[in-house]
């Protein structure tokens, strides 16, 4: 456990204090020395922690071995040996800063209390060094995981000062993540203890306060899941890389950690996830822009069923599970833009609990898993829902809608287009755009093509004009146009409509 030098001209001496500390201490290892010089010499080659020490010696006394261990910064505790006569000497000793000293011969209990007053200090020393490396490594480990353009070269300096090993035989590393109150230092201390006989392990906490661990052997990661899920209570799962080579490659493998951390999201029940199971899942470069249109669109109508249905297309859990989780990350950013962000500002003070949902949703793993993510989803979307079928009542006694709708039903067959009602009515045309379709629950074009084939029902119906002379009075100069957009539509053409009326 410790060593110690005994250092004394009197071979009786020295013989006996050695035996007295093997029998005391048997973990300990004891050197002997008769003089100074041999005491420096074997102080050099084997480091102890302490030193006993006569101080009248041959070739080089005590005082002098004090002073070489002192210049040459060797850190040691020094106990000094003296008798009654030598008080002068032990003065001398004191003044360099010697932990204790004893008077000859020996007393077997005083030894003994020096001794365990020292390795009491070493241990707590001891205990703060740890601490110290510990909190260096941490800072330094996540200085090279931050720094995007950090040079290998400099990688491989900040391990030597850092005294983290080259890992040969490749390494590996492990992100844990837990859910719960349990403190990021407390989950640290006790994945320290559990991998104190490991050798090759560095736990750390990241940026983020997970704990990360660089391992040599993977089948730690396999141990600290069974001694960890031996609390039911205790949640976690843990992201495991691919085994790497070279340490320099840290930040790849923290990253291809990180990555397959992420899939526990989508398998909650899986406590370890390795990147080499879903690296090779693929990217889904196209996204259903469509229908998440179409769910905007729909927000505010009689069509809550249709939302629903749509938005259950949209997270096609198959489809995101086997995917890379870049697709439902890109699937969420993609809703929020076209969804969420447009009503963000709208929503007053009385809505602070949806306020409070729309932040949450902004992240998926803010969830703890797919399934909570998106019950969260449709709750925030049939609040938005309703919120929009109020705000229709509000703008529908707005006299700038009630001009508009008049105005396109007077003007129906001109060359009429969007600008042209906003320009008449006075409104931006972005703002009106967007007011049309919350008050109408359709955009302009399909509002007006409605308006057009309402009338030319009624033409067709009630009157003798050719289906040519309809199609220009409903504003349709070109007839093949008018009798597409007629089946688009009432799903059959002009002239089968007339025939079905008589």
């Amino acid at each position: 456990m410790y060593k110690v030098l005994i250092a004394d001209d009197e071979k009786n001496i020295r013989l006996g204090i050695q035996a007295m500390i093997r029998r005391e201490y048997p973990d300990f290892t004891t050197f002997i020395a008769s003089d100074g010089q041999e005491a420096l010499e074997i102080i050099i080659e084997n480091e102890p922690d302490i030193v006993i020490t006569d101080i009248k010696m041959p070739r080089m006394d005590g005082i002098q071995l004090i002073k070489e261990l002192q210049q040459k910064e060797i850190k040691a505790s020094i106990v000094i040996l003296s008798g009654y006569d030598d008080f002068t000497y032990a003065k001398e000793a004191i003044k360099h800063k010697v932990r204790d000293y004893l008077l000859k011969p020996v007393n077997r209990s005083e030894l003994f209390k020096t001794l365990n007053l020292i390795t009491e200090e070493l241990e707590d020393s001891q205990k703060m060094t740890y601490q110290h490396m510990d909190e260096y490594r941490a800072s330094q480990l996540n200085y090279i995981l931050l720094n995007p353009n950090i040079q290998k070269e400099v990688v491989e300096d900040l391990y030597k000062k850092m005294k983290i090993d080259t890992y040969p035989d490749g390494y590996f590393v492990g992100i844990i993540e837990t859910e719960g109150k349990i403190e990021e230092e407390h989950l640290l201390d006790k994945i320290n203890q559990l991998l104190l006989s490991s050798n090759g392990c560095i736990p750390f906490l990241d940026k983020d306060r997970r704990v990360t661990i660089i391992s040599a052997d993977i089948e730690n990661f396999s141990m600290l899941k069974e001694q960890l899920g031996r609390d039911r209570h205790f949640v976690f799962s843990i992201g495991i890389s691919e085994k790497e080579q070279d340490i320099r490659e840290l930040k790849k493998t923290y990253e291809q950690a990180a990555t397959a951390l992420k899939y526990h999201f989508l398998y909650p029940r899986r406590q370890v996830i390795l990147y080499e199971n879903v690296k090779e899942k693929p990217d889904v470069a196209s996204l259903p822009v469509e229908l998440i249109n179409k769910i905007s669109n729909m927000l505010g109508t009689e069509r809550e069923k249709e939302i629903k249905t749509n938005l259950r297309q949209v997270m096609d859990f198959d489809l995101i599970a086997h995917s890379s989780i870049n697709y439902l990350e890109n699937l969420n950013m993609a809703i929020n833009e076209t969804i969420f962000k447009g009503f963000f500002k709208r929503l007053g003070e009385e809505s602070l609990a949806t306020f409070e949902l729309l932040n949450k949703i902004d992240n998926i793993y803010n969830f703890d898993n797919f399934h909570e993510y998106f019950h969260a989803l449709e709750d925030l979307l049939m609040r938005i829902h309703e919120y929009n079928k109020q705000m229709k009542s509000v703008y529908s006694e707005q006299k700038y809608m009630d001009r508009a709708i008049a105005y396109i039903r007077e003007n129906y067959h001109k060359d009429l287009n969007l600008a042209v009602v906003a320009n008449y009515i006075s409104l931006n045309y972005s703002y009106f755009s967007h007011m049309f379709k919350e008050y109408i629950g359709q955009n302009f074009v399909d509002y007006l093509k409605m308006v057009r084939v309402e009338n030319a029902k009624q033409l067709l119906k009630e009157t003798d004009f050719k289906i040519l002379e309809i199609s220009e009075m409903v504003g349709y100069k070109n007839p093949k146009q008018f009798a597409r957009v007629f089946r688009e539509v009432e799903g059959i053409s002009p002239k089968e409509y007339r025939e079905m009326k008589g």
